[in-house]
């Protein structure tokens, strides 16, 4: 009965212990370019730290299924805690590009409609002339920006990128 215990209670605990430092991996890369460089540093000690006990514990004995499931487990169980919690946080900016031919004057006044900054230009594409449209908005509102510019334009050409720093201009900052 010890050993059923202590096979329970360690699979469980390297579980809690993966899910955690994943976690605390996705916590670290979403603020690596925007918080204090010590806390930053900070939380990778712990990530390391919590993943060389709980592999030490593996690896000593690879034949121990439990443990390996539990660690690999653990592991995806972080991944999925990490998004989750990534999609809560959101934070920051990302700049969404939308090329369209034909209606980017439309998409430009329902994003600006919607409440959302929009500056739009021309440009040469492979066909002909398109309209270019460039938005910077919280990256929580993305699916939304990208949502309008597909409802009219379903063949838009749309990218997003990261976007590190903003200064100025109109984000429709205060909406809810």
């Amino acid at each position: 009965m010890d050993l059923l215990h202590n096979v329970i209670v360690g699979t469980l605990l390297i579980f809690v212990v993966r899910v955690f430092s994943v976690t605390l991996s996705t916590i670290r890369l979403l603020i690596m370019g925007r918080a204090n460089k010590l806390a930053v540093s900070g939380i990778a000690f712990v990530e390391a730290l919590t993943f060389a006990l709980t592999f030490g514990v593996v690896a000593s004995d690879l034949t121990n299924l439990w443990f390996l499931m539990s660690y690999c487990g653990g592991f995806a169980g972080g991944t999925w805690v990490g998004t989750m919690l990534e999609e809560r946080i959101a934070r920051g900016f990302e700049s969404v590009n939308i090329v369209s031919t034909g209606k980017s004057l439309p998409i430009a006044e329902a994003i600006r409609a919607a409440g959302y900054g929009a500056t739009r230009t021309t440009g040469e594409g492979s066909t002909g002339t398109v309209g270019l449209i460039y938005v910077v908005a919280r990256r929580k509102d993305i699916p939304t920006i990208i949502g309008i510019a597909n409802d009219i334009d379903p063949k838009a050409f749309i990218t997003v990128e990261s976007t590190r720093s903003v200064q100025r201009g109109w984000m429709g900052i205060g909406r809810s």
